[in-house]
């Protein structure tokens, strides 16, 4: 019965991501045509609102599952969102300000670079579901996380929570596809990609929107990289760390883990 409810969840999330989405690049097409348009259209700017939009019917989609958590799973997401988001703004304070260096040495490539190592703000959209196997888990997490980094300081302000979203919400897109049943390696580095997709659509929205392509393209598949390393590989290995301790034996992660022992 719950792996069933756990699939018409998974459906019912991917459809308002598809839903929002075509809704969102329809509506960018018609501002786009006609000869009185105000706006051009522009094939990597469809793209980019098409995933906002993927991302934001997956977020909406979601609400209702939420609801249906027990209060464990809401506080131990709660607290694991909420330590990774500590982790997030020191990751930006330290480790992200000394590769600032390497983005300056290397005008344009150097972006690239650097993205290599950002993976690690997309933890708590791979961690958390991994653990408590909720619909919802993935974007609520990860919007936890950029929350309280954003209180502690982050300097990019309240922009987080929009990447935080967007992250979070293509994670989730891609654990409802799959029904919510599978979290082995592969499907926990296919989220960690989306969400690297979803961070680069914000940034190319914000402040990447004039690089070159080549440029572009690179920063992409250096995040895509990162996030197999830095969240699907490693979030896979801290859960089960934790699994270990027997801290997390009323969860289904858990579960699992006594059931094959």
């Amino acid at each position: 019965m719950e792996a069933t409810s756990e699939a018409r969840s998974g459906a019912r999330i991917a459809a308002w991501g598809v839903i929002i989405g075509l809704a969102t690049l329809a509506i960018y097409w018609f501002a786009a045509s006609g000869e009185d348009a105000w706006i051009s259209w522009n094939v990597l700017t469809a793209i980019v609102l098409t995933a906002i939009g993927v991302a934001a019917g997956a977020a909406i989609g979601s609400g209702t599952a939420l609801a249906r958590w027990t209060t464990w799973e809401s506080v131990l997401a709660a607290v694991l969102a909420g330590v990774i988001g500590v982790l997030f703004w020191f990751w930006g304070l330290t480790v992200w300000k000394l590769l600032d260096v390497v983005k300056s040495g290397i005008p344009g490539y150097g972006r690239a670079i650097r993205d290599l190592f950002y993976g690690l703000w997309f933890l708590a959209a791979i961690l958390v579901p991994y653990i408590v196997r909720r619909p919802g888990a993935a974007v609520a997490a990860e919007v936890v996380a950029a929350i309280i980094s954003a209180l502690l300081g982050s300097e990019w302000g309240l922009t987080v929570l929009i990447s935080g979203l967007v992250q979070g919400g293509l994670a989730e897109v891609v654990f409802a596809l799959g029904g919510y049943r599978r979290y082995d390696l592969l499907t926990l580095i296919l989220a960690s990609a989306a969400a690297a997709l979803g961070s680069w659509v914000v940034d190319y929205a914000f402040w990447y929107g004039t690089l070159e392509p080549q440029i572009l393209i690179l920063m992409l598949v250096a995040r895509v990289i990162s996030a197999a390393l830095l969240s699907g590989v490693l979030g896979k290995g801290l859960a089960g760390a934790l699994a270990a301790t027997g801290v997390l034996d009323n969860t289904a992660l858990g579960k699992q883990r006594m059931l094959e022992q």
